[in-house]
């Protein structure tokens, strides 16, 4: 037990390359404004890191009427500035296109989910104290439009409740 911890203890501090650091802006809790598919989507947000920060969650909850939940869990990706992500929501299923893939951006970061009509590009934008998460569908064959579109600002944790 012993030579467990003084093991333990001298194993280096994982450090997340750049990629996955980006998303560490979104550590903490947050209240989300936004309209999904032009209905308003009023949410509460909370991201945390886990295992030993080599995988960070965002977990959106809709506070409406319309029951919904997603907790998107970030990964590194083979490029320092490459980032992976599964999307797990209240819809279920562990469908293919749950595999988001992406990079840093000069101000945020992007992920694309890839289904079999459409790509879902998911680009999270740092504001002034908070951030900006537009979800774009670009559907084969048709022109784009704005699936999402949510504004996240800082908010206690005190008696947000999440489910996962």
């Amino acid at each position: 037990m012993m030579l467990t911890l003084v093991m333990m203890a001298t194993l280096p501090v994982y450090v997340p390359p750049p990629g996955l650091a980006t998303v560490a802006g979104l550590a903490g809790c947050w209240r989300v404004a936004g309209q999904v598919r032009g209905r308003d989507a009023a949410s509460i947000a909370k991201g945390e890191w886990h295992l030993g920060r080599r995988y960070f969650t965002l977990h959106l909850r809709a506070t409406g009427p319309r029951p919904y939940e997603a907790a998107i869990t970030y990964g590194a990706g083979e490029r320092p500035d490459a980032l992976g992500s599964v999307f797990s929501d209240t819809f279920g299923g562990l469908y293919e296109p749950s595999l988001g893939l992406g990079e840093t951006t000069p101000d945020g970061f992007v992920q694309r989910y890839r289904f079999a009509d459409a790509v879902y590009v998911n680009r999270f934008v740092r504001l002034t104290g908070g951030w900006r998460w537009t979800i774009v569908e670009q559907p084969t064959g048709k022109p784009e439009s704005v699936f999402a579109g949510y504004t996240l600002c800082p908010a206690p944790c005190r008696g947000m409740r999440f489910a996962y």
